[in-house]
């Protein structure tokens, strides 16, 4: 039999380390061989018997033999090709020959083997070695594992001079014994190892990807859907043979695919050392660890494929991020050329929203892709790209929304380069700060967040005009105010400005109800003691000046009795009470809502002479539930709630006048005045508001024109109503993150309508009206409601 390369000294010779230091091979005493026939063992076997086949001998070992240390040897004859080896629930356990020569448990010199569900065990070499030899007809050794346990003690598989070593489902470790300084669960020399599944674990490191001496080729390993771990070193470790200098200038390709782990105890997933160089591609599997070189070996690494790198890159040569991929940092990185092929970079890591920011330095940087960044705007602080070359190619740039306020007002510079034609682009367009939003601008060869001025706000308006108010509704959509610098209010304010004076709106949304119902009196039975109900909806579309349009829809129920209590001064007096409830919902163009829960209660009188004249007076209480759900420029939701509670009342005095044909025609003047409290509440993102409280004064003058038809049993009357609506109250405070904006709800406003009231029977009404009111800043498009008396 050939023997093994000699190592001279400091000059060892690397197959004949893969070999596992095989040297005479000395045949024990129950030594066999297999001389190009072929062999089948059957169970129990022999666990002190070996095996050396060699001359294209085949060897096959079935379910249940146990053997000792196994030799394919196909270079005695090449003519005769390689041997073979067949084992399926076998156990091969390696020991210590007579003579003390060391051995792997099973050697594939030039040869192939095929196991499955086996155990194969050296507790002083490798459990597996695959090696050969140059030279005409011989074939490079092979050997596929499938759902076996492996173990060494230097290596737990190895394969060298361009062998190929699959690996299927199963488990291969080594112990803490060392080749030349190398240990690893596996280790490719120059090599192929295919990795799929199962667990790969080693002492200095999990996998290695060395080099040899035999021939000048590139070893390529691949990690499928397996775990790989190191007790002692980096999971996947890529280092030159620790001898002579033939050993250098090989590349090691490493792909790491399909859900893989990688646990290296130093904090490294691949980690290159000496003069070699790695190409490390990681595919679809979330990796946690760092991934470098010592400066002296070259390291280029690619993500792709919905990849994920969790760690710090150290002495990079390359890196590519490629549609799918992501890359976190851990801590602030150093890399050399870099190329984005539509993946993300995400710089802030773990540490998003902790206040920590970080600087990330690339050589160069080209092609398309995605960076997410942190901005910390009460600091003035931000993570930064720091491209010290030419930067070419597009990129957005993910910025988080917060509702902090800034205190610097000055650019915030979040992209630097030393030149090129890159463009950088906020994914949002804007990012809020509080209550106001930036853009991203281009300033000399960097790029910086800038205040939006595309729609300076004014401290003090000018035009003095408020939200007018719809259909009772005038303390509705105010005129909002604005931070001492000019800019664009964010979601966050725009929605916090709406609901701290959408209560007034509510207020009288439900007022109007009641103001009708006091109405029905004045056509019906006032002598009758009598309940009702009424159920409505109406819309109000709010322009404020320098604010966001919104819409506010209410829907509500209210119900009560009222009856008559005396006469005096003419006419009678009729007291009643009232409760109900009612929904608003606010909705913004950006998608940002809110919500209003109103439970109200009051009393109410009316007066009612002979002559026509009448006289209402309304009492009534709110608390009403507010909750917001800011959606931020970035997509993102905030979320506050708070309660307050509502006191008006109202006094309307005016005359009902009928003339020829029973058309009558109502005149009235109506003043109201409400006092909402305010209260504090904080959105989610920060932002933090507080309301001393919303008042509203107003005077509406109106009439109703209509006609009164006598039916069978009762009556019914169309009629069409017409008001003028003035607002006085200029100066409701709201203030958001230390900023006092100003909710001027003054202004006019001109409400039309139409309904029908009918009296079908002497103790029972029935009512229907339909309304809508137009000012310079709030619209009313609809109002609709329908309600019932009974008399007793």
């Amino acid at each position: 039999m050939p023997t093994s390369h000699v190592f001279a000294p400091r000059q060892r010779i690397m197959a004949s380390a893969i070999a596992l230091a095989l040297t005479s091979l000395a045949v024990s005493a129950q030594a066999d061989t297999v001389d190009g026939s072929t062999r089948t063992v059957t169970a129990p076997g022999n666990p002190n018997e070996t095996y050396t086949v060699f001359n294209g001998g085949k060897l096959t070992l079935q379910s249940g033999t146990s053997t000792n240390w196994i030799y394919l040897d196909g270079t005695v004859t090449p003519a005769r090709g390689a041997s073979h080896l067949r084992a399926d629930g076998a156990t091969i356990i390696g020991s210590m020959l007579s003579g003390g020569t060391l051995v792997a448990a099973l050697r594939i010199l030039n040869s192939d083997a095929t196991i499955n569900n086996s155990t194969i065990t050296s507790t002083t070499q490798a459990g597996v070695a695959l090696t050969g030899q140059v030279g005409s007809g011989l074939v490079a050794p092979t050997a596929t594992i499938t759902n076996s346990t492996i173990s060494g003690n230097q290596f737990g598989a190895s394969v060298s001079s361009n062998g190929i070593l699959t690996l299927n489902n199963s488990d291969v470790s080594a112990g803490t014994g060392a080749v030349a300084g190398l240990n690893g669960g596996v280790a490719n020399f120059d090599s192929t190892v295919v990795v799929n599944g199962g667990k790969i674990s080693g002492n200095l490191s999990g996998v290695l990807a060395a080099t040899s001496n035999l021939g000048n080729t590139n070893s390529l390993t691949t990690i499928n859907g397996a775990t790989v771990t190191a007790a002692n070193g980096a999971a996947i470790l890529a280092e030159p043979g620790r001898n002579a200098g033939a050993f250098f200038g090989h590349t090691a390709n490493i792909l790491v695919q399909n859900g893989s782990t990688l646990t290296g105890s130093n904090g490294f997933a691949i980690q290159a050392l000496g003069q070699i160089t790695a190409n490390a591609t990681i595919d679809n599997s979330n990796i946690t660890g760092n991934v470098g070189s010592d400066g002296t070996a070259t390291l280029n690494l690619t993500l792709q494929n919905n990849a994920t790198l969790t760690g710090d890159l150290q002495n990079l040569n390359t890196l590519a991020v490629n549609a799918g991929a992501t890359w976190r940092l851990v801590t602030a990185s150093t890399v050399g050329t870099t190329t984005m092929n539509g993946g993300t970079i995400d710089i802030p890591g773990a540490a998003a929203g902790t206040g920590t920011y970080r600087t990330l330095t690339l050589g160069s940087l080209s092609g398309k892709g995605n960076f997410l960044m942190g901005v910390g705007f009460p600091a003035h602080t931000a993570d930064v790209i720091n491209v010290t070359g030419n930067a070419a190619g597009s990129y957005q740039l993910s910025i988080p929304s917060t509702g902090q306020e800034p205190t610097d007002l000055s650019p915030l510079t979040v992209v630097k380069t030393g030149g090129g034609d890159a463009t950088f682009a906020v994914k949002s367009i804007k990012v809020d700060a509080g209550t106001r939003t930036y853009l991203l601008a281009k300033q000399g060869n960097n790029w910086a967040l800038v205040t939006d001025t595309n729609q300076g706000i004014d401290e003090v308006p000018t035009d003095g005009g408020g939200t007018d108010g719809g259909t009772g509704g005038g303390g509705g959509g105010g005129d909002s105010g604005s931070p001492p610098v000019g800019g664009e209010l964010s979601p966050s304010a725009q929605l916090v400005l709406g609901i701290s004076s959408a209560g007034p709106t509510v207020w009288y949304g439900e007022e109007a109800i009641l103001r009708t119902r006091l109405g029905e009196l004045r056509m019906g039975d006032q002598s009758n003691t009598g309940v009702w109900a009424r159920t409505f909806g109406k819309q109000y579309h709010a322009k404020p000046t320098n604010s966001a349009d919104y819409r506010q829809t209410q829907y509500g129920v209210i119900g009560g009795a009222d009856g008559v209590v005396g006469e005096a001064w003419g006419g009678k007096w009729l007291v009643g009470a009232m409760m109900g409830t009612s929904h608003s919902k606010l909705t913004f163009d950006n998608g940002s809502t809110g919500g209003v829960n109103s439970y109200t209660a009051g009393l109410y009188a009316t007066w009612l002479s002979a002559a026509g004249w009448y006289f209402d007076g309304v009492v009534k209480y709110n608390h009403f539930q507010n909750d917001a759900n800011a959606i931020m420029s970035d997509g993102v939701g905030a979320i506050g709630s708070f309660n307050n509670n509502g006191v008006g009342m109202t006094l309307e005095f005016g005359r009902h006048l009928e003339f020829g044909n029973r058309w009558f025609i109502e005149p009235y003047v109506q003043t109201s005045m409400l006092r909402v409290g305010g209260d504090s509440f904080t959105l989610s993102n920060g932002m933090t508001s507080t309301t001393s409280s919303t008042g509203s004064v107003q005077l509406r003058v109106g009439a109703a024109l209509g006609k009164t038809f006598e039916l069978a049993g009762g009556m019914v009357q169309p009629y069409l109503k017409l008001a003028v609506v003035q607002e006085f109250i200029k100066s409701n405070q709201t203030n958001i993150n230390g900023i006092v904006f100003n909710n001027d709800i003054s202004g006019t406003r001109v409400e039309f309508g139409a309904g029908v009231a009918g009296q079908v029977r002497r103790n029972l009404q029935l009512y229907a009206e339909l309304e809508t009111s137009t000012g310079r800043r709030i619209n009313q498009p609809w109002g609709a409601q329908v309600g019932v008396r009974y008399t007793f």
